[in-house]
């Protein structure tokens, strides 16, 4: 057995659920969903393994709301709509999925910037579309098989790192873990505002990070940063760490509330305010 055969749950956001997530914690409950770390092999091009199940035969579906990650998924599932694999990529808007019946989803998560260590397109080709997967890659039932059959989490991503390992390309090493790095550091650094700043500190022009980004991660820097400091609002307006709305726009470095509230309302599709009764 190898390290996969010891999968390590990760834990989720400070508000309890995963960042991002915009839509109901209530209704959300009756979905079950869980994350686990990849082996250290995986880890430079794998962000997690992630699972979603749900029962609601009888009861109202439920609306997942997501202001997701700049990540590429590869999706097994099987429940009441079939069994289906397919690649997700980068999603630059709302995303949501109405969930009814039953059904289980089994995935992986690959870090922001790492599409190409397994995708040979660009990371762009990707965006806001849903691909199939044996679109991109060959003899994939077997695989969907293996992933989405197994009743044991651990068996069925032991089997889904293995492929990943067969898979992952040598080529263009080093322009992945620069993209990784990159989106790593607009996490990080709640001072990084414009795409401008980002590109100074790696010693880019505009039109490089823009290429790499393009390439790389499948959305421009300027929409990585948004996304990042609306994932933050969401996160802290749900903990009701706000001291006010205004305080809080400065302290993502928006030049006035206006401004982010309309970004906040242009991503989520409600207002700030409006935002946080619906969470409940």
């Amino acid at each position: 057995m190898t390290d996969e055969a010891r999968l390590e749950q990760t834990r989720p956001t400070g508000n309890g659920r995963a960042r991002g997530l915009v839509s109901s914690r209530t209704s959300g409950q009756r979905v079950h969903a869980q994350t686990y770390a990849p082996a250290p092999d995986l880890a430079p091009v794998v962000a997690s393994y992630w699972v979603g199940a749900w029962s609601l035969r009888g009861e109202a579906p439920h609306v997942t709301e997501l202001l997701s990650d700049p990540c590429v998924h590869i999706v097994f599932e099987t429940g009441d709509r079939g069994t289906s694999a397919r690649v997700v990529g980068v999603c630059t808007r709302l995303w949501t999925r109405t969930l009814a019946g039953e059904g289980r989803v089994r995935a992986v998560k690959l870090r922001a910037g790492a599409v190409r260590a397994f995708i040979h397109v660009p990371a762009a080709e990707l965006s806001d579309r849903i691909v199939p997967l044996e679109t991109l890659f060959d003899g994939t039932a077997a695989l969907t098989a293996a992933v989405i059959g197994p009743a044991d989490d651990t068996a069925a991503f032991i089997a889904f790192a293995d492929w990943l390992r067969e898979r992952r390309m040598t080529a263009a090493r080093e322009k992945i873990a620069q993209a990784v790095a990159l989106v790593e550091r607009v996490v990080d650094d709640p001072d990084l505002t414009t795409a401008g700043q980002l590109a100074r500190s790696q010693q880019l022009s505009l039109r490089q990070l823009q290429r790499l980004f393009r390439d790389y991660v499948g959305a421009s820097p300027k929409w990585v940063i948004r996304r990042n400091r609306l994932q933050e609002a969401a996160d802290r307006i749900e903990r009701g760490d706000v001291v006010s709305l205004a305080a809080l726009a400065a302290d993502l470095g928006y030049a006035d509330q206006a401004h982010f509230t309309r970004d906040f309302v242009s991503a989520v599709g409600k207002s700030p305010t409006a935002f946080s009764s619906s969470v409940k």
